[in-house]
């Protein structure tokens, strides 16, 4: 189902796939957004413009203590202090128009969708285990430079600009790999050194990928798919 004003007179987000029902932020309406949170069972909530969000901040977060999910997008924030009152966060989703986050000050955060900024920190050290890059076009065309979570075992890059995976940290848990809209892409070599335990690896609309070096000769790697073609599948799949 998608998003749509119920009874309530909020916007609200029922059958996502996670099964998280989200209710939807209307700035000047807060208090009344706490109550329906708390009568409506809701796990998480989200913001955009175009549904009744059009704070510069995250202040009213701390009136959301059991908040697990949060989805923030299509918004401008001069302050996102207020998602450190929430200690329980699982599920992050923010576009980049916003100060830098430290994603290490969330305990038990397990997914993240993220357009990053250099003021991004704590990632490293996250116990993130899966994570959606979204739009990282650096000018140098390259990788290096960019902090990821070093404890996910899946991760999809979508719309990056890179031609190869140098300067990729290594991930020893990662197990699935996706890469999507990559056009610049030519070059998968590195994956062995890159997520030595992958099992998984898959392009969409990345043309340049081909089979060939860091795919056919991983040594734990059981599936691959390029642009929709399957090209390798192993027993253990």
């Amino acid at each position: 189902m998608p998003i749509q004003r119920e009874a309530s007179g909020f916007f609200e987000w029922h059958d996502r796939q996670d099964r998280v029902p989200l209710l939807g932020l209307a700035s000047g309406r807060v208090d009344q957004c706490v109550e329906r949170f708390d009568e409506g069972g809701f796990q998480g909530l989200f913001g955009t413009g175009s549904f009744g969000f059009a704070q510069k901040d995250l202040d009213c977060l701390a009136r959301f203590p059991t908040a697990t999910h949060i989805w923030f997008w299509d918004v401008t924030l001069r302050d996102i202090l207020g998602i450190y009152s929430l200690t329980r966060l699982r599920y992050f989703g923010i576009n980049p128009k916003r100060p830098g986050i430290d994603f290490g000050r969330f305990p038990a955060l397990q997914t993240v969708i993220n357009w990053w900024i250099k003021d991004d920190r704590g990632l490293a050290k996250s116990p993130i285990a899966n994570y959606h890059l979204w739009h990282y076009k650096p000018r140098s065309k390259t990788f290096s430079g960019l902090e990821l979570p070093l404890h996910a075992k899946s991760m999809e890059l979508f719309w990056a600009n890179p031609v190869t995976l140098e300067g990729l940290p290594v991930i020893p848990e990662l197990e699935v790999l996706g890469f999507h809209r990559c056009r610049n892409l030519i070059d998968l070599s590195a994956l062995p050194r890159i997520a030595p335990n992958l099992r998984t690896v898959f392009t969409t609309t990345c043309s340049k990928i081909e089979a060939g070096p860091g795919i056919l000769d991983h040594p734990t790697l059981t599936r691959a798919a390029i642009n929709g073609k399957v090209i390798l599948l192993r027993n253990g799949s």
